[in-house]
């Protein structure tokens, strides 16, 4: 058997990432043949990988990253069993290599995304996270990304709150190209909405954009309080409509009350800003994940 020397189990280590027992193990179970041995420690990650996919994972890590000029950004959920993994900085570092691929790949699904190359340009992403598993020893998945894109008349941007357990994406669009000053402006508008967002969690951006269902069914619920409180019926349609408009500024981003200025509704932040700039503003799309959960 060829002698398996500090040398190589370091080198293995620095190639898989794995821990030194199992690499020395690796070797000779491959006598000393370092090739085999990552083959054979990409297989055991794969079987714990399976091994471990019925497994809750309540836990997990949100990233974000954005290109040079705010024109495109991508929001990724990762998720695993504990907290503690989820804080790891070998599961940081994939979620940010991956969300890095994403962006510079245009990827479009999951399925896609982890069939695809990535690290020293060997492996796919599927097998580096097998490899992550076997070394976490917990289930990780990669469960959903958006990817927003734009031209220099619209900007992308995100936040990501302490502990990477939200994540927020925005796209705002203007009727002409942003750039300057009005850029960092606009930058700061993206910024806000992105912390208005994360504190309130709306539904959609405007009530023409909220699910008809959703709406009916709030209606229909209104409509059995206000009947079982005793409101006389020619009342209730009136009623019913003040309830649907407070409806609205729950679940609306635009509807809703500015968090930094109560006098202030997104809708009016948005054309403030439209009018110090001399830009026609406007909410083109956001995502808000978090972790455990969309």
């Amino acid at each position: 058997m060829a002698e398996i020397t500090m040398e190589l189990i370091k080198e293995l280590r620095e190639k898989t990432q794995v821990g030194m027992m199992d690499c020395k193990k690796a070797l000779q179970e491959t006598n000393g043949d370092i090739e085999k041995a990552v083959e054979l420690l990409r297989k055991k990650g794969a079987a714990v990988a399976q091994k471990r996919a019925g497994n809750a994972t309540d836990n997990g890590h949100i990233e974000a990253c954005i290109n040079e000029n705010n024109t495109k950004g991508v929001l990724l959920r990762m998720s695993c069993e504990t907290d503690f993994s989820a804080n790891t900085i070998d599961m940081k570092n994939f979620a940010k290599d991956t969300c890095s691929h994403i962006l510079n790949k245009k990827t479009k699904t999951i399925e896609q995304l982890l069939g695809e190359v990535l690290f020293n340009g060997k492996i796919t992403i599927q097998e580096k996270l097998e490899e992550l598993i076997a070394k976490i020893a917990e289930s990780i998945k990669t469960e959903e990304f958006v990817m927003f894109e734009t031209n220099l008349s619209g900007l992308v941007n995100a936040y990501i709150h302490p502990g990477a357990n939200l994540g927020i994406l925005i796209e705002l669009k203007a009727d002409k190209e942003i750039s300057g000053a009005n850029r960092e402006k606009v930058q700061q508008l993206a910024h806000d909405i992105c912390m208005q967002i994360a504190v309130t969690s709306p539904l959609a951006i405007s009530s023409k954009d909220l699910d008809k269902n959703l709406i009916e069914k709030e209606q229909a619920i209104i409509k059995e309080q206000l009947l079982n409180s005793g409101k006389q019926p020619n009342m209730i349609e009136k009623i019913m409509l003040g309830k649907i408009s407070k409806y609205y500024e729950e679940v609306c981003l635009e509807d809703q009350v500015y968090i930094k200025n109560d006098k202030l509704k997104i809708k009016q932040l948005l054309e403030n800003t439209s009018k110090e700039t001399g830009l026609k503003l406007e909410i083109k799309e956001f995502a808000r994940f978090s972790v455990g959960k969309k």
